[in-house]
């Protein structure tokens, strides 16, 4: 597990998230197509003044179902909204392995009948070939950088890894000498970085927008992660902060959110955002207002910021923007919109800054 989620720990598959959105997609069709005395369905939702029940001839309006409801609904939308992002997503994802079984298919068939043979016997006869050329060094090697990730025996998995590492070179052998350009742009969102704090260059290509949590374990954990990105590229990356607060699981998150938002507006956010990170079990009021003097700030100054109307509205901005874009666990970073869930490993996070460099040189 590499990421804490807003409401438990275990992120519910995209699966769930479908049936709960069609779930929810029944019920609205119920409420507002179900048919009165014969009328035509409606199709507008009732306005905030409208009536919408009576009770012993006194009105009870619908504006009043709203907020009694709005939790529930948040909820709702939230579900909504994480449905309709995995979709795009899953649909981006089956167009790109779409197009790549197609090049594939094409480079078969093309072997094939330049080798005089039917397609089944020709892949058949060059998986043997390559099958029989993984050593037991080959195997060895993957076996040590997998550590960790491999369930079962090394007995019992060698033959399915010997055939992984064939249809891999295989893959390769394909492609050697041919020009490929696959020009379906990744999946990416439109991700606002807002006011956010900024690390690195502010005039860089890359812009990674972080939504974290300081009570966040996994967002600790994916801190030496950013901070070698920002190293490896000074001039080329920067990065947003955006707060996403878990009030479920961490109670002390949203103070500590808050005391981000007052510490960027007194100049000194990345001092309390290390101290804060790296004292994540020490989180009340006072705990962070010792952090704050800590971390050169004022403490009068500091305190005032936390008593002013609006900051907390701000933190709740942010977490409101994360949600808009699907986030629903922390760390999610987004690389110039392209979403990556959880405590990354810096070569994904690397690859993915590449990627995007290449595309805008040219």
């Amino acid at each position: 597990m590499t990421t804490d989620t807003s409401e438990h720990r275990n992120r519910p598959t995209w699966a769930l998230h479908l049936a709960l959105y069609a779930v929810l997609l029944a019920v609205i069709g119920f409420l507002v197509l179900r048919p009165e005395s014969g009328a035509a369905a409606q199709e507008d939702e009732p306005g905030e003044e409208q009536v919408a029940a009576r009770l012993d001839g006194v009105d009870i309006g619908y504006d009043e179902a709203l907020e009694r409801a709005a939790a529930q609904l948040d909820q709702l939308e939230q579900q909504r909204i994480q449905c309709d992002l995995q979709v795009a997503s899953e649909r981006h994802g089956l167009l790109e392995r779409t197009l790549e079984g197609i090049v594939r298919d094409r480079l078969i068939e093309a072997s094939a009948e330049s080798a005089g043979l039917e397609v089944a016997d020709w892949r058949s006869g060059e998986m043997e070939r390559l099958e029989a050329g993984v050593t037991d060094e080959d195997v060895d090697a993957f076996f040590v950088e997998n550590e960790g990730r491999i369930r079962g025996g090394r007995e019992e998995l060698e033959p399915q890894v010997r055939t992984y590492l064939a249809q891999q070179r295989f893959v390769d052998v394909l492609e050697d000498g041919h020009e490929i350009e696959y020009l379906l742009e990744p999946y990416r969102l439109e991700v606002d970085p807002a006011e956010g704090p900024v690390r690195g260059a502010a005039a860089a290509p890359v812009t990674i927008v972080e939504w974290s949590d300081f009570e966040c374990p996994y967002c600790r954990s994916v801190l030496p992660t950013l901070e070698r990105v920002l190293e490896e590229y000074p001039e080329q990356v920067r990065l947003v902060f955006r707060h996403f607060p878990l009030h479920a699981i961490h109670p002390n998150a949203q103070a500590a959110a808050e005391a981000g938002v007052c510490a960027q507006d007194l100049g000194a956010f990345w001092e309390l955002h290390d101290l804060m990170f790296d004292e994540q079990d020490t989180l009340t009021l006072d705990d962070l207002k010792d952090k704050a003097e800590r971390a050169g700030l004022d403490a009068e100054a500091f305190t005032a910021c936390l008593e002013q109307e609006g900051i907390a509205s701000r933190v709740d901005a942010d977490r409101r923007a994360g949600i808009e874009v699907g986030v629903n666990g922390t760390p999610a970073l987004f690389v110039n919109g392209r979403p990556l869930a959880g405590a990354v490993a810096y070569e994904q996070l690397a690859e993915v800054v590449e990627d995007e460099l290449e595309r805008a040189s040219g």
